[in-house]
């Protein structure tokens, strides 16, 4: 099959298979799955969230599972179904159900109760013993029980102990007063970067649940940043993003390639090149970054002839900028 760019549908898969960041999708059981079929090599892998498991049937469960499965997905299950088990005394039997049922990926969470280092190594152990793949998931759930950073730091170092081969940053399905995100669903910069220099990127996901969110994250670590907590219905619009097929990150990576300069400075390019204009407060507002930084950006942007500056003709002290 022959894609606009007149090249063969295999490259996109390649460029998956060779860089491109996991995907995480989230399953509420109301939508079809034939909406996933046709961008299947987009998910790395279904998260039937919650404790939603408990709702099916053996069977329907099973077949659930079979039918992503034969898709080329993993599956997973929500942090919280293994809480209940625990909190029931059921942890292991629960361990048991997930791998008869046929799940690929176990998720072990604290996002509503704390489980004790015997059990998640017990879990831990499970998985390598029957080859799934470990996730651990840090944060918490409720507002009133939410870590500080410091907290969220020793979690993470914590988790790492059980050698998982994915950690979650909690994100919720909202997105919003949870970790790394403020009651607005903003990204406290500040925390995500932290995270971000304490953990190899292909071991770290971040939720992300509002597309706002991906384009950020996108933009700010490359292709390759796991995302989870994608909505069946936002498949298409994230892999357009992470490809640079949508004008938020369009021409990301070729800009990047042509520009020899510091992480920051090419940030800081590519949201100029992707705005009509744009004035300092607003780029240390979307970059997250420092007044200072945004403005050493700014004087090697201008050196290199890659910007131009100019007035707000709304308010002539102010600078704007935008791209040659």
């Amino acid at each position: 099959m022959e894609h606009y760019f007149g090249g063969s549908i295999s490259n996109i898969d390649t460029e998956i298979s060779e860089g491109f960041g996991k995907t995480m999708v989230i399953d509420r059981l109301a939508a079809d799955l034939d909406t996933i079929k046709h961008l299947s090599r987009f998910v790395t892998y279904v998260k039937i969230g919650w404790g939603l498991s408990f709702l099916l049937s053996g069977k329907e469960l099973n077949n659930r599972i079979s039918r992503i499965k034969d898709m080329g997905i993993g599956v997973s299950n929500g942090g919280t179904f293994l809480e209940t088990c625990y909190v029931k005394g059921k942890f292991e039997d629960g361990l048991t159900l997930l791998k008869n049922s046929g799940f690929t990926h176990i998720e072990i969470s604290e996002g509503v109760c704390n489980i004790p280092k015997k059990e998640r190594k017990i879990a831990a152990e499970f998985a390598r013993e029957n080859g799934l793949f470990l996730i651990m998931e840090v944060g918490k759930k409720r507002k009133s029980e939410q870590l500080d950073l410091n907290e969220t730091l020793d979690k993470v170092q914590e988790a790492e102990e059980f050698e998982p081969d994915l950690i979650i940053i909690e994100g919720r399905e909202t997105g919003r007063d949870v970790e790394i995100y403020d009651s607005s669903g903003d990204i406290k910069w500040e925390w995500a970067d932290t995270i971000r220099k304490t953990i190899s990127i292909d071991k770290l996901m971040f939720e992300a649940p509002l597309e706002k969110q991906q384009v950020e994250l996108i933009l700010r670590y490359g292709n390759r940043v796991n995302l989870g907590n994608i909505s069946i219905e936002s498949i298409g619009a994230l892999a357009t993003q992470r490809f640079g097929l949508r004008g938020d990150t369009f021409s990301m990576e070729r800009q990047s390639d042509k520009f020899e300069g510091s992480p920051a400075t090419k940030f800081v390019l590519h949201i100029i090149k992707n705005s009509v204009k744009i004035d300092q407060a607003s780029l240390v507002r979307i970059t997250g970054m420092s007044r200072r930084t945004v403005q050493n950006a700014l004087i090697e942007l201008l050196r290199g002839n890659l910007i131009q500056e100019g007035n707000d003709m709304r308010d002539l002290r102010r600078k704007v900028y935008s791209i040659i």
